[in-house]
């Protein structure tokens, strides 16, 4: 079987403001859009985690938004549009449709808007994927399992009963997690879970485990975050791949230094 699968770890879509402490959360609309375009060039089909996963052959690529973010409806579905792209969102349930929310394990108190019920839906009937990111925004591997489990298997629940499917796929707030995670999470029936380990060449040959996958983590909006997304997409695919998949790299370079540029006017 050949098969490739490169998954991006994403969270806001947007310009941080002023008093971000953790800025690299935020990707702009036009880096997202460099970055799908580069993905594309190399050959890649986007997917949803659970398609490209139950359809392994070829070259997947899975774009995945951590907590649910308004913007990830108003500033990236128009973006994904264009890519004919769809996305997997793993949602915080006990904080959809939340206004101003700030996690207190977060070492961040910057209030955001969250994606309600509805939103979340129409996202659906869009072919995304929605899965679990918990009930509540925790560091699990910090709990006993009968509270892992709590908490995890409300989420799920909450999914099935808003949205009609039961969701397989789950994201590790902040990437916290231990064996017994991974037993609790077998034992709800989640098949794929995604963590905050960056992607290197080998994880995207080597047989996976699929409670473990790892994620290529993109942010910024400035030109130094351009080369950043392509020298982690390198380490995850290989640079053979990269310049076998990118036939004209001087117009790709080009179209990165026009994209930079336009970034460095974005109002914050």
């Amino acid at each position: 079987m050949n098969s490739q699968l490169l998954i991006l770890g994403l969270h806001r879509v947007g310009c941080p403001p002023p008093n971000a402490k953790i800025r690299g959360l935020f990707i702009s609309p036009r880096l997202l859009s460099f970055q799908l375009s580069l993905i594309q060039k190399m050959g890649y089909r986007f997917s949803t985690l659970k398609n490209a996963l139950a359809e392994p052959e070829g070259k997947h690529a899975v774009i995945t938004f951590d907590d649910g973010y308004t913007d990830n409806f108003t500033n990236a579905l128009p973006v994904l549009q264009k890519f004919n792209a769809p996305a997997t969102v793993f949602v915080i349930t006990g904080d959809v449709g939340g206004r101003n929310v700030v996690w207190r394990e977060a070492g961040e108190n910057l209030p955001a808007d969250l994606l309600d019920w509805d939103t979340l839906a129409h996202l659906q009937s869009q072919g995304w994927e929605i899965g679990s990111h918990a009930h509540e925004h925790i560091h699990l591997a910090r709990y006993k399992e009968t509270e892992q489990e709590k908490v995890i298997e409300k989420s799920i629940a909450e999914i099935k009963e808003n949205l009609g499917i039961a969701p397989v796929s789950f994201a590790y707030p902040y990437g916290s997690y231990n064996e017994t995670t991974q037993k609790v999470l077998k034992k709800l029936g989640i098949k794929y879970a995604v963590t905050t380990h960056p992607t290197r060449r080998k994880d995207n040959l080597e047989k996976k485990n699929f409670l473990e996958l790892s994620r290529v983590s993109l942010g910024g909006r400035k030109p130094h975050h351009y080369f950043k997304s392509v020298s982690r997409t390198i380490k995850a695919v290989g640079s053979f791949a990269l310049l076998k998949g990118v036939t004209a790299p001087k117009p790709l370079l080009t179209n990165l230094a026009l994209n930079s540029a336009n970034d460095n006017v974005v109002p914050r």
